[in-house]
């Protein structure tokens, strides 16, 4: 196929297989290349902004005495996990089973998976998983908990297993207190689990603008939080991991007595959008466009809603505050602009507006700094949703 060459990506399940695209201008870029060399559209991360956002985070986290574990389904590139850990997080959190299998086959082994695994395809993957590292599910459902101990018992392994716990965002999860006493006890009952904790995370708090108003909350809710800890604790059961919170929420939990660990991913990476609510943390995450029409008023960039996510409002356009990304057409973003000097050929950066999402819509990114490319990393997660 023209353009393009097929990339082999062999895990260590013998069961897999994956392939993924990767154009051939990528295949052959080399470390120190500047940025201007390259084709557009492309997917940036700039390393020096991601080391000051790890920096400020780890800092303040071992300041609380929490341990750091940053979402990948934030990052969905191992590549930028290895770096992320070099640098001193203490784990990873998956959104789904096959970023936890992404990160295993990297060799990352200290997984949570944040989310409820159903069905005996999933529960199979999961158990043969748990022989090859330490991953852990969350739950909040006695019926899966059965069928997990199952698959655990079929494949000879053992799986960890945290409650799930609704602080709030009434998306998944057990209620507070003796519901998740009464699943943790279950989950005791099979020798092929092990209970390791509690999962809160209070996603409907993340983007409220008002931070006395979004720390109030946060508070309220994590109460019952640490409640139900010390309710399963005085039931003679250990909790060895409480874990919660996001980019937004992060110090709110992180000093609340009876948290062992945080787990933000965005603020690796940001957005246009979470920039504004977090503005200690740089943007990190861009990609590099051309301008390819011109008209009175307006430019056309060569990237639009295929490369560029606006799941929480309107990209932005890196160092020209008074122009204004109008809309995102499939393969063109319009940006209004009074600039007459722009011209065809000109090149920008975009910020998008929800980094996770665009981060799922490329197949490679380049790590840059100052300018020059340092690495090229597969995202191989991505286009992914099992």
């Amino acid at each position: 196929m023209t353009g393009e060459i097929v990339a082999r990506y062999t895990t260590n399940r013998s069961d897999l297989i994956f392939l993924f695209r990767v154009d051939r201008s990528i295949m052959t870029i080399q470390p120190g290349t500047p940025i201007t060399a390259l084709d557009t559209p492309q997917l940036l991360i700039d390393l020096d902004g991601v080391d000051r956002n790890l920096k400020r985070m780890f800092d303040a986290a071992k300041k609380y005495g929490v341990n750091v574990r940053v979402h990948f389904k934030s990052l969905k590139c191992t590549g930028l996990a290895r770096y992320i850990l070099e640098r001193g997080a203490n784990g990873f959190l998956a959104a789904k089973l096959n970023e936890a299998e992404a990160l295993v086959d990297a060799g990352i082994t200290d997984v949570i998976i944040a989310n409820q695994l159903i069905g005996p395809i999933k529960l199979k993957r999961l158990a043969e998983l748990a022989k090859r590292g330490s991953v852990r599910v969350c739950v909040d459902d006695a019926e899966n908990v059965a069928q997990i101990a199952k698959a655990a018992e079929a494949a000879g392994t053992t799986i960890g297993v945290l409650v799930e716990v609704d602080v709030g965002m009434h998306r998944c999860g057990v209620a507070p207190g003796e519901p998740a006493l009464e699943l943790a006890k279950v989950i005791r009952k099979y020798p092929s689990l092990r209970f390791e904790g509690l999962q809160g995370y209070d996603g409907h708090l993340q983007y409220i603008p008002d931070i006395a108003e979004r720390e109030r909350r946060c508070r309220e809710g994590i109460k019952s939080f640490i409640a139900t800890r010390h309710l399963i604790e005085a039931a003679g059961i250990p909790v060895g991991n409480v874990t919660g919170a996001g980019t937004g929420t992060w110090e709110f939990i992180a000093s609340t007595p009876g948290i062992t660990e945080i787990q933000p991913g965005s603020f690796v990476l940001m957005d246009a959008v979470y920039n504004t609510l977090r503005p200690e943390f740089p943007i990190t995450q861009s990609i590099i466009t051309t301008v390819i029409s011109r008209a009175p008023g307006q430019y056309i960039l060569d990237a639009g809603s295929k490369a560029i996510s606006k799941d929480f409002g309107s990209p932005a356009v890196k160092g020209r505050p008074n122009d204004k990304v109008m809309k995102l057409a499939e393969e063109h973003a319009i940006v209004e602009s009074a600039d007459p000097n722009v011209k065809i050929g000109d090149r920008f950066e975009v910020y998008s507006a929800h980094c996770c999402a665009t981060m799922n819509l490329h197949r490679t990114c380049i790590g840059v700094r100052k300018g020059v490319v340092e690495t090229v990393w597969p995202i191989e997660s991505s286009g992914r949703y099992d």
